[in-house]
């Protein structure tokens, strides 16, 4: 009887956590912004503390690679994105961001890889990410000139795509 009465309360208890992650999922989705919509400001730091805010950037598109270190289609993706970065470093702002992981993991990443020709920026909160929308890696958000979203790709998606879509919304 004991036994069944433990069951009872842990399964209400779960039924209860389930039910509050939906309420607040639900209360967060007010916050996400998505194509069409305005981007959402942020300021987020590099691996040496300087800090990139998203307005500094108003008037040249802007991509948001959202990354893990841990992820194999982010390494897989990263040297064509690297080379896409470094064709349009003065015509268009490509951050790579970092999900919820330390500098350290970044830094041993590097080491690992090699791929340090790019600007990684640290969302160690997600903040960010969440209103975005992001809910994996990689992804990938494209903002235009106006600082509007464009695009939003989920999943891998290689530098020469990434170019074509800047190409399509490109206002010169």
């Amino acid at each position: 009887m004991a036994k069944n009465r433990w069951i009872q309360v842990v399964t209400m208890l779960f039924v209860i956590g389930i039910i509050s992650v939906l309420v607040i999922n639900i209360k967060n989705q007010g916050d996400i912004v998505g194509v069409g919509d305005e981007a959402y400001e942020f300021q987020l730091e590099d691996e040496e503390g300087k800090m990139y805010q998203l307005s500094d950037y108003k008037g040249k598109p802007v991509v948001l690679n959202f990354f893990s270190t841990w992820c194999k289609s982010c390494h897989t993706q990263a040297p064509s994105m690297i080379r896409f970065e470094q064709e349009v470093a003065d015509d268009v702002q490509v951050f790579t961001v970092v999900r919820s992981e330390s500098p350290r993991a970044l830094e041993q990443y590097l080491e690992r890889t090699g791929f340090t020709d790019r600007l990684y920026i640290f969302d160690f909160d997600t903040e960010v990410s969440d209103r975005y929308g992001v809910v994996g890696q990689p992804e990938t958000i494209i903002i235009d000139e106006d600082g509007i979203i464009v695009n939003h790709i989920m999943g891998p998606i290689s530098g020469e795509e990434v170019g074509d879509i800047i190409k399509e919304i490109s206002k010169s």
